[in-house]
């Protein structure tokens, strides 16, 4: 009889565990497209705080439509075609697949070893038709994590707009400040580029002139981090070549 209820207990307990997994793998696959429309979502709206049009009550989807949005390829430096959806949700299939760009380790300043060899380039306009704001994705190694953000860039594309994370697992308190509105706002107005070279740094002790901004406190290699993810996609390597055909017409 003891033999008997024990393995009526051992079914019994198997059963509904198969079932747990059932229901969980069921869910994962369920909610799988969801959670990967809220992710664009996310990232879109991202987009939109980077070029200071996100608001209280704003509908990202509608204001997104209103972006013109063009390619930049990698290799050129020049204009091509791509979808900004398909970038998105294969980001990862862009960025090591078999038409990524795989860096050296001198290039490889921002630790990401391999980028897309198309990147999408959001665009404002006034209403007359010119340029008002270039924003850019930007992506790059800190203390624990890939820090994903996007940078804004006034029409003269040197001077910063806005930027933001919106991914990263930095330390919170510490390296997770780049979330932080305040340290954020203090880039607005700094500058790029100096002679035609990256000059924008991040220092300790309190930053000065336009091209410095300070250095997040007690986190001074994620500070390092956001710096070289500057330096390495307003480089040549990445976004500079772009901006210069940008501001020749092309």
């Amino acid at each position: 009889m003891q033999r008997e209820s024990d393995l009526r207990t051992f079914i019994i307990a198997l059963i509904v565990a198969a079932l747990c997994s059932f229901l969980v793998s069921g869910a994962a696959v369920v909610l799988k497209p969801l959670q990967e429309k809220n992710k664009e979502l996310e990232r879109k709206k991202n987009v939109l705080i980077a070029g200071g049009l996100m608001e209280e009550g704003t509908d990202v989807e509608k204001v997104f439509k209103s972006i013109d949005i063009v390619f930049a390829d990698m290799k050129t430096g020049q204009k091509t075609e791509g979808s900004v959806d398909r970038y998105f949700n294969n980001f990862k299939q862009l960025s090591t697949g078999a038409s990524s760009i795989d860096l050296s380790k001198k290039e490889d300043i921002a630790g990401i070893r391999s980028i897309p060899s198309k990147i999408p380039v959001f665009i404002l306009r006034n209403s007359d038709g010119s340029l008002d704001k270039v924003i850019v994705p930007i992506y790059g190694s800190g203390l624990w994590s890939t820090m994903y953000g996007f940078l804004a860039l006034e029409s003269d594309l040197n001077t910063v707009s806005g930027i933001t994370f919106y991914e990263h697992a930095e330390t919170p308190g510490l390296g997770g400040e780049i979330d932080n509105p305040r340290w954020k706002k203090s880039w607005e107005g700094k500058e790029i580029y100096e002679n035609g070279e990256v000059a924008l740094s991040i220092v300790k002790g309190g930053a000065k002139g336009e091209h410095q901004i300070d250095s997040l406190s007690g986190a001074s290699l994620t500070s390092r981090g956001v710096e070289n993810t500057i330096k390495f996609w307003m480089g040549d390597n990445a976004f500079g070549q772009f901006f210069e055909n940008m501001k020749g017409g092309a």
